[in-house]
């Protein structure tokens, strides 16, 4: 691996494109108790070695699973959702289709919830956002989808 990364150097200092190494870590994917105690080092500086990372915006851990990130759009969203203060049920699903869905399926094909668990707290976020509207009390979850012509968010990854 490390010579790998002199080989990046190189070709870099070459083309004279600047890596940021700051942005730049190390990520042992598998089993942890064979993670090597070698520092790798890229041109002059030592990589530090990090338990998850974020690339393009999707956070992964070393056993390529992607609970970190469900948490974090799932708390990203709460906050977003508040922000809607109209009662209006056509504005707010629009609002909603167009602002806070694109966030929760982005890189979705990376990240999608295998576990029941998971896919109940991605998919919490839009149950509550659908017992917010007046004419949809009383109705459960799927009444509601249907009333409010949208899909469920587990459907939509399927897709």
């Amino acid at each position: 691996m490390q010579g790998k990364l002199s080989d990046l150097q190189q070709w870099s200092d070459l083309w004279q494109l600047k890596i940021s190494y700051k942005k730049c870590c190390v990520l042992h994917i598998g089993n942890q108790r064979t993670k090597p105690h070698a520092n790798l080092v890229l041109g002059d500086n030592v990589l530090t070695q990090v338990d998850n990372a974020r690339d393009l915006g999707v956070t992964v851990d070393g056993h390529l699973k992607f609970d970190m990130h469900i948490n974090q759009i799932i708390t990203r969203e709460n906050l977003i959702h508040k922000c809607f203060a109209s009662k209006d049920s056509p504005t707010l699903v629009h609002a909603f289709t167009e602002y806070i869905r694109p966030l929760l399926e982005y890189a979705s094909c990376v990240w999608s919830p295998y576990t029941v668990g998971l896919v109940n707290k991605v998919e919490s976020v839009q149950r509550k956002f659908t017992k917010r509207f007046v004419c949809c009390y009383g109705l459960t979850y799927s009444q509601r989808l249907t009333k409010l012509r949208i899909e469920s968010l587990e459907l939509r990854r399927l897709y």
